[in-house]
């Protein structure tokens, strides 16, 4: 079993995160990030040299972070290029294509600069195509251009954008100043958070499904999962899985997959985001409510989920992460209030309200709650909704 550390950076650490640390003693990082978030007393930590010195020794050491900020830490640090390197390639999502090709030949991309667009001869592109940042992070500047028609729109939506969240995260996480066009990946999309074992194998800790309100939605309002869900995919998602981990040639590494599976069963990946899972501490705390499982302790400690007996007790219910991204078309500087008790009223069994300061950022907060997987009416409420109707302005 391979050793790990983890590097625990802003904008938000989870409580069930946080516990997890204090109980487990697991080794952290000690950034100054680290201690205004963690505290000083009960923290496990490792300063920045002695965890340097401890990657330099056990270059195997498996890394967890909460937040993709910390990438900054693992570039400038982190004495193994090797790693640097791949997640450099799976961050990037040019070089991320380029890997790709030997088994995605003909899959369409072209990489774009921020101030190009207005050059670009709409008669060549493929229509239709995804655009957004090459190194991005939470669907933040993700468009979908279904037409020539829609590219003069799309370019003004990519320059609002980039004024909006410019000072939002660094550019290690999200980059507004390069961007690829790429085809569109039919089928239905998923989330996985996995990680990779000290011999390269895969290991599925959950499988979301990803709703869309419409062929063009590219946001991130409302992910599900279910036993039924995860025991018709997880076979041939971790099989997948280890597909990718060949050509990345990945080991003891994290990540948080998104991938579309067609009608006909084949898989293609959108993207891998290494040593974390869903941001703002979202998907991996999901699973605490669906499975009774702690994914930090199981990447900590190098557990595997038993699958068959967890789904077997989780019968009829769906569970869902409900990302209420601020899709009102009213800054977060103009609203006054938003109406959580209404919201809550809303669902039949919420498990975990997180609030957010939606003046700074462009999201109300998340809501993880648990449905009868007979009725997702509630769900593809708020799926269809602006969520205009709980902003006071």
């Amino acid at each position: 079993m391979s050793e790990a550390i983890f590097l625990i950076d802003g904008p938000y650490v989870s409580d069930f995160l946080k516990r997890t640390i204090y109980e487990l003693q697991i080794p952290v990082v000690k950034t100054q990030e680290a201690k205004a978030l963690l505290g000083e007393t009960q923290t496990a930590y490792l300063s920045e040299e002695e965890a340097v010195l401890k990657l330099k020794k056990s270059p195997d050491t498996k890394i967890y972070t909460n937040s993709e900020n910390s990438l900054v830490w693992i570039y400038t640090r982190h004495p193994n290029r090797e790693l640097v390197d791949k997640l450099l390639s799976t961050k990037d999502k040019v070089l991320f294509r380029k890997k790709l090709e030997r088994i995605n030949p003909d899959f369409y991309y072209r990489e774009l600069s921020s101030n190009e667009f207005e050059k670009l001869d709409p008669d060549l592109i493929p229509f239709p195509v995804i655009v957004k940042p090459a190194v991005g992070f939470f669907s933040l500047g993700v468009h979908g251009v279904q037409s020539q028609g829609d590219w003069r729109d799309t370019i003004a939506g990519i320059k609002s954008t980039i004024q909006q969240t410019n000072e939002l995260y660094p550019a290690a996480v999200l980059d507004n100043t390069k961007y690829i066009i790429e085809e569109v990946i039919d089928g239905d999309e998923f989330a996985i958070d996995c990680y990779y074992d000290n011999s390269g194998t895969p290991v599925v800790l959950n499988i979301m499904k990803h709703l869309f309100a419409s062929d063009n939605d590219v946001n991130d309002r409302v992910y599900i999962s279910s036993g039924n869900i995860v025991g018709e995919y997880l076979e041939r998602i971790t099989n997948y899985l280890n597909s990718l981990g060949e050509i990345f040639r990945l080991k003891d590494f994290p990540a948080h997959v998104e991938l579309r599976i067609t009608e006909t069963g084949l898989i293609n990946v959108i993207e891998i985001n290494p040593l974390r899972f869903g941001g703002w501490c979202s998907t991996p705390d999901l699973a605490k409510y669906a499975w009774d499982i702690n994914v930090y302790e199981y990447v900590y400690k190098s557990l595997v989920p038993e699958w068959g007996n967890i789904i077997k007790k989780k019968k009829g219910s769906v569970y869902a992460l409900v990302v209420l991204n601020n899709s009102t078309g009213v800054s977060g500087s103009q609203i006054k209030s938003f109406n959580y008790d209404l919201l809550l009223r809303k669902i039949e069994t919420p498990q975990e309200l997180r609030k957010t300061d939606f003046s700074k950022y462009p999201l109300f907060g998340f809501l993880m709650c648990e449905v009868k997987e007979s009725d997702l009416s509630s769900l593809y409420e708020l799926l269809h909704s602006d969520l205009s109707e709980y902003i006071e302005v």
